[in-house]
């Protein structure tokens, strides 16, 4: 008597993104992606002076890299 072992695996799609592009957590509104929905422009700064944002991220916030100009 013998065993079949195999296994049938069909992928699936991954489910669709939430539909809310915004949510509250500890009473902070953030995004989907899991950043704050509305950082106050000094909060901004405070993390492009500290190193904490890639060029694309200080540019499409309109600050200079790293506090540098």
């Amino acid at each position: 008597m013998s065993l079949n072992l195999s296994l049938s695996f069909k992928p699936t799609k991954p489910s669709a993104a939430p539909s809310a592009k915004n949510y509250v957590s500890n009473g902070y509104t953030m995004n989907n992606n899991g950043y704050l929905a509305n950082p106050t422009h000094s909060a901004q700064v405070a993390a492009n002076n500290a190193g904490a944002l890639t060029r694309a991220e200080a540019s499409s916030m309109g600050l200079p890299l790293g506090g540098r100009r």
